[in-house]
């Protein structure tokens, strides 16, 4: 059983909220976008990017009318496969969107995405929206980051301080909509009771400190209590930029009684 909730604002210097969510206890998936390009396309890119996932992952629910348009990895998980189809053909559709307008042209968007089925969650990402597993007090990130700080660090050594204030550090090197092919990212993790699955966007972790974060998981109030907690801990924080961030609960025992609305 899963119990969820999620919220989005615009932060105190943007006026216009481009991040979008995705919350469907149906379908077990929940989604993070967090859209780029300026004049509401951002916002464009990313419930576009939202909307195509969420039907491509409804349409393979039946194994007999799964396509696979991009091809199959037999090393990856059944979900991990869907979640990657649906990324692969979100980016695609965003991709044509700003070819068909020059207006549109630059408007992309992230994606991390989490399809939780049974005891397991299937996890894909493209861009630096992020996937956390919070587990009995420990917060551990499920994702990698698509930003030229992240290429570097995993090719050369370069001082800390250096990193920090070079104008590249937070330039993206793919999301959805931004290039023809993308490197998916996934993983799979079997949930425990209790752990608490945290997808974000930049606009959270860019402000808040994982030791602040783990502070408001490891509390004692419910999923509703704690994303609001979030949400002004980024707004105290000064909030530069969209925040949003989605909290999903693995409970074992279907017969706990539960504060927040869930799905089997």
């Amino acid at each position: 059983m899963f119990h969820y909730e999620g919220a989005t604002d615009a932060g105190r210097v943007r006026s216009n909220n481009e991040d979008s969510l995705l919350l469907d206890p149906e379908l077990g998936l929940f989604v993070v976008a967090d859209g780029m390009g300026g004049h509401r396309h951002g916002q464009m890119a990313a419930e576009l990017a939202c909307a195509t996932l969420r039907h491509y992952l409804n349409s393979s629910r039946s194994p007999s009318d799964v396509t696979w348009p991009f091809g199959y990895d037999w090393k990856l998980s059944l979900d991990e496969n869907r979640l990657i189809t649906g990324i692969l053909l979100a980016n695609h559709h965003v991709w044509r969107r700003s070819e068909e307008n020059p207006a549109y042209a630059g408007m992309g968007s992230t994606i991390v995405a989490a399809l939780a089925q049974g005891d397991k969650a299937a996890i894909a990402n493209v861009g630096d929206s992020r996937a956390y597993l919070f587990r009995r007090g420990l917060l551990s990130q499920l994702t990698i980051d698509d930003t030229w700080l992240n290429t570097v660090l995993d090719q050369v050594t370069i001082d800390q301080k250096t990193l920090s204030k070079h104008p590249m550090r937070n330039v993206l090197t793919q999301a959805a909509g931004t290039r023809r092919d993308l490197d998916v990212h996934t993983r799979e993790v079997e949930l425990q009771d209790a752990d608490i699955l945290l997808l974000c966007s930049d606009g959270l972790y860019g402000v808040v400190s994982e030791q602040d974060i783990v502070a408001v998981l490891q509390s004692d109030k419910s999923l509703r209590c704690q994303v609001t907690a979030l949400e002004e801990a980024a707004l105290a924080a000064g909030a530069p930029d969209n925040l949003s961030c989605v909290l999903v609960r693995y409970v074992h025992d279907p017969n706990r009684d539960a504060r927040e609305d869930s799905v089997s």
